[in-house]
């Protein structure tokens, strides 16, 4: 268990030696080694934990993530002792202006809408033989992204091309959330995808999943050395880590949705986002970060890909190699 989410009201988390113990109710539920961490979410109030886990955590690089109630990242320790390497951040601030930087944001929205594919065909194949009527839309929608893939591909002007980006992006999303829905593998309650505020449960399952695969992709950029704040397809605000939210985009389908389509059975009985159902999506995410997938000759853990792939980022930045998105396999 490389990442660990928090969820229970009560709990406490403090350091016994080299582990993380976990409290609840003066009883003993989990103990940890830190050698084995990577991160904590805290994802309820009325969680508490000690200094010495805070100092303990700092050290060894554990970065810990806090949670607001719309299961959103508000917070995050970071120790000091990290790798932020000057020179790097100063060429990913003068990228942003650098004619490479079109055909990077490119790549990334393509690769977000392969993966899209890649959930849709998934599916597809295994409703073929139960009912092939949903598999045959499923494999029409994805026939359609292809040609908004190829476009991108083909075509993108100097000019103007983050509008382009946006509405293909846009016209693939409508796209995607309109088979998984006209297909019934998402919830019955589910009829559009809806953001922050959220009220429908699949939709709030979602972004409690992509809350957790951005903690996956902010250790990643700050293992890297570069600046989360500085993103270069979202737009700048304060507090929002605009980096972060573009190098999700490749694994929000595959990770995320993949998995929230899995539970839908579960969503038939719920119509509020229990502590029960957020640990099954925990559970689904970490073990999809942790299963092997093959990567240019190689079998690694979609976790190390992750950050191989941000290393990949940072060869771009410095030495304007052309980035190649992750496409997953289905």
């Amino acid at each position: 268990m490389r990442h660990i989410t928090i969820s229970n009201y009560g709990s406490f988390l403090g350091l016994s030696g080299e582990r993380l113990v976990i409290r609840e109710q003066d009883h003993i539920i989990r103990e940890v080694a830190l050698s084995r961490l990577r991160s904590i979410s805290i994802a309820k109030k009325g969680i508490s934990l000690s200094s010495d886990l805070v100092q303990a955590c700092a050290y060894r690089g554990i970065r810990i993530f806090f949670l607001d109630w719309r299961a959103r990242n508000v917070s995050a320790l970071i120790g000091m002792n990290q790798d932020a390497v000057v020179a790097l951040r100063k060429q990913q601030f003068a990228f942003v202006q650098s004619p490479h930087l079109p055909r990077t944001v490119a790549e990334l929205i393509s690769s977000k809408i392969i993966n899209q594919r890649a959930v849709l065909l998934y599916f597809a194949k295994m409703l073929k033989s139960s009912v092939p009527q949903r598999s045959f839309t499923l494999r029409r929608t994805a026939e359609h992204l292809d040609v908004i893939i190829q476009d991108l591909k083909n075509t993108l002007p100097e000019n103007h091309w983050r509008a382009r980006l946006l509405g293909a992006e846009g016209s693939a999303a409508k796209l995607y959330w309109d088979a998984l829905s006209h297909t019934q593998l998402f919830s019955a309650s589910f009829s559009n995808r809806q953001g922050r505020g959220a009220t429908e449960i699949t939709n709030q399952l979602l972004n409690y999943g992509y809350t957790i695969l951005q903690s996956y992709v902010w250790s990643a950029l700050d293992n890297a050395g570069l600046e989360v704040y500085c993103g270069f397809y979202h737009t700048d605000r304060p507090g929002k880590p605009s980096l972060v939210l573009d190098t999700m985009e490749e694994y929000r389908a595959w990770v995320v949705d993949r998995n929230v389509i899995k539970l839908r059975h579960g969503l038939s009985k719920d119509d509020q986002l229990s502590p029960a159902l957020k640990k099954r999506l925990t559970d689904e995410i970490h073990q999809t970060m942790a299963t092997i997938y093959p990567y240019r000759g190689k079998k690694l853990r979609l976790e190390s890909i992750l950050q191989r792939q941000v290393y990949r980022l940072c060869s771009t930045i410095v030495d304007q190699k052309h980035y190649r998105g992750f496409h997953f396999k289905w």
